[in-house]
Order: C-alpha cells, then structure tokens, then sequence
C-alpha cells in the first residue's frame, strides 16, 4: 500500500509541475514528454485507472482478468518496452452500438485493454498542460469539474437575470473532429514529435466493424479514454473565441452540449456560435437548437430542467431547477426492469441491486429544487418493490399493510436519504 502511495504521490507530483509550467508560461510548448509516458509509475497509475473503470474487451478478446491472471507487471513491462523501443502500435477499436433515448443507435469505439492503458499514460502526461489552457465555462470530462456544477451555473446566471437562452449541441461532434487541425492545436501545446505521433496513431488506428477495418481522416471515436480530452483540446477554440466575441453573454459548455445565456437577444449569440463552429468545419444540430425565454417555457440541459418562476412570497421570479421528465422517466424504467416480478430472484437481491441506482440518482439531483420529485420517485419505488414481494406470493393487491414503509426501510434496508442539500446543511 505504501509503495502505491509513493507511486500516487510522484505521478501527482509530475503532473503538478507540468500544470504550473503551462499556466506560468502559456506559450511554452513542451519536447520532452514521450519518456514520461512509459515511466512504469505513469503505466501503473494507467493501469489502475483503466481496471477501476472495468470496461468490455476490444478486439483481442482480453479482459482485465485475464491479465491478471498472466501478470500485470509483466503486461507493463511489456507495454513500457513496446513504447520505449517505438514499437508500439494500436489495434483498431471494436465497433459497437448502444440505444439512445430517441431510439437511434450510438456507435461506441472500444479500444483493447492494452491500448486502454497507454492511452491513459498519454492522459495523465499532457492533460495537466492543456487544463492549464482550458475556460473555466468547460465542464465535461475535465478534472475536478462536473455536471452538477455546469448546472449551478446555469441557476446562477439565471438569477442574475440572463433570462433568454439559446440551447444546442454539435452534430455528430465526436466523429467530426478534423484530424490535421486537432493536431495543430495539439501542437501548439506540445512539441515532442514522439507524443505527436503516438496520438496520430491512435486518430488513426480506425475502427473494426463486421471484420473490416474502418478509417477515417476526422473523429475521435467515443469510448476511447483520450478521446475525451482531444476533444475538448478542439472544442476550446468554441470556448476562447466566444468569450472575446460576446462580453454580455455567458456560455456553459459539457462535451458537445451547449447553452449560451444573455439578457437581450438569444438570436445573435446563436448566429455568434454559429459562426465559430463553421470556422473550425463543426455544425450545430438543427433538431436540438432552439432558443428559449426561461420566464415562459423550461429548458432542459444535462439531465436538468430551468425555469424561472415567482418565489413564495410572490415579489419576485426565481430560477429553479429539477429533475427533467426524460430523467423521471428513465429511472422509472430502470426501477421497472429491477422489480419485475417475474424475474427469478429474491427480494434482498431485488434491494441490492436497486439501492445503488436510486442512491446515484439521488445524489446527482440533490442540489437542485428536487423535493417534489423525489417524493414521487419515493412512493414509486416503494410500490414496486411492495408488487414484488406480492406477486411473487402469487396474491393481489398493494401490499401496504404488509409491507408498510418501516419495513421496507429498516427491516429491508431500501434507500430511504431522500433529503435535498440545503436541508443538510
């Protein structure tokens, strides 16, 4: 434990100094990189990162236990010789497709294990240079930063009475991403020919769909751990350039999703963020763009619902905030898929696997003006927990008398923390 700690500490340490290096000298552009990606400290904090994440196989089949079984120090060894010697190469990532709310398809890349742990070697060395870099109105898949905290911005600015906003997000913007201009603004960063290359190879490993090797000369293919980052690399252009276009008008950005907020008109900051998206050959996504006066109508974003409306005492409108009813509705049908009656298991399995999915859905919404929903969400989980038990006793009924609320909380032990933050504190 202590070695892992020390190990911890000097990866924290290197990406510290390579942090304050950029932020005090933010034209430097950093040569001497590649080494640090295959120190076995770096490799080992990647491996640990990527097992904590689990994740499926890519196309080699291999799954973090099989690994272990073979050894891990042995797979780093090899990984750290393979990157020392040049000889490393990527495999293509494995294609697959999840469902989306609006019933499309996903298209997800997923890169081997392997690939996985170099790729957050990669990680761990160049993004404390490019956070040195990145607006503070980016939120998503940034250390330290999160999507609550986008959210309570939003209520923030909508109290300051930034009322009208234009919501969007960017079209198919992880596959769009030109590959030649993401690695100029990579290298304007970073210097080192051996780490420009390594992320070329990476753009440029394609994807296996069907047997056959896809590629492609833009994306940066979701599901691949540096995907994220180079993605935001990009997308900081958007974030720069608005902020020295509109000084009147605050734009929250997470990943490809976006909100600009002003108090006058909606209609020109669109037009602005249109213009820059061109510029950089991105598109904005016609049937998620609109433009909303929060006063009127809601406007959902991250999971979130906004709307101002007038406070207790009725002197004043107010921004609340809350969970949308598309974030109703999905954890509905997760609580649904859990208590079917007809699935073979007991109820303390029921419970356990239940527990953890409210408990997060829950703590992502606590910070909002979720009392309301939260008792519903309360009072459905309840009851299909209770039809559980009853149905599966081949009876009728609603089972209140028996099983009342005392036992499904303390004899059952359901989540039952259904307090909001400020109640808390």
């Amino acid at each position: 434990m202590e070695n892992n700690l020390k190990t911890i500490d000097k990866v924290q340490e290197l990406q510290r100094k390579l942090y304050l290096k950029a932020k005090s000298q933010p034209n430097f552009r950093f040569y001497a990189l590649y080494d640090k990606i295959y120190r076995i400290d770096v490799l080992k904090k990647a491996w640990q990162k990527v097992k904590t994440n689990h994740g499926s196989p890519g196309i080699d089949g291999k799954t973090i236990e099989d690994i272990e079984k073979k050894g891990t120090e042995e797979f780093l060894k090899e990984i750290q010789k393979e990157l020392r010697t040049e000889e490393y190469r990527p495999q293509p990532a494995k294609r697959v497709y999840i469902p989306k709310t609006d019933k499309k398809m996903r298209p997800l890349s997923i890169p081997t294990i392997k690939d996985r742990v170099v790729q957050m070697a990669l990680k761990i060395v160049i993004e404390p240079i490019f956070e040195a870099d990145f607006e503070d109105n980016s939120y998503g898949y940034r250390p330290k930063r999160s999507a609550q905290q986008a959210a309570k911005e939003i209520h923030k600015y909508l109290n300051y009475g930034l009322n009208k906003v234009a919501e969007t997000d960017l079209e198919d913007c992880f596959g769009s991403i030109p590959h030649r201009e993401l690695m100029d603004m990579v290298a304007k960063r970073i210097v080192d020919r051996k780490v420009l290359h390594l992320i070329k190879l990476f753009l440029k490993a394609g994807v296996m769909e069907q047997k056959e090797i896809k590629k492609d000369e833009k994306g940066t293919p979701q599901g691949g751990v540096i995907s994220p980052l180079l993605a935001n690399i990009y997308l900081n252009q958007i974030d720069k350039g608005y902020k020295s276009l509109n000084k009147c008008a605050r734009l929250i950005r997470y990943a490809d999703d976006i909100v600009i907020l002003t108090r006058y008109n909606a209609e020109k900051t669109l037009y602005q963020l249109q213009q820059l998206t061109d510029k950089i050959k991105l598109k904005l996504n016609p049937k998620k763009t609109r433009i909303v006066n929060t006063e009127k109508e809601s406007f959902d974003f991250l999971g979130y619902s906004f709307k101002k409306a007038l406070n207790p005492k009725k002197t004043k409108k107010v921004a609340y905030y809350y969970p949308s009813q598309k974030a109703e509705k999905e954890i509905k049908e997760k609580v649904k898929r859990i208590t079917n009656p007809k699935r073979p298991i007991k109820t303390e399995q029921v419970i356990e696997e239940l527990n953890p999915v409210i408990r997060g859905w829950v703590n992502y919404y606590r910070i909002a003006n979720s009392s309301r929903k939260f008792g519903k969400i309360k009072w459905y989980v309840a009851n299909k927990v209770r039809k559980f038990m009853v149905r599966r006793k081949n009876k009728k009924g609603y089972g209140y008398k028996e099983y009342p609320d005392e036992y499904l909380y303390k004899e059952l032990g359901l989540y039952n923390d259904y307090t909001i933050s400020w109640m808390k504190a």
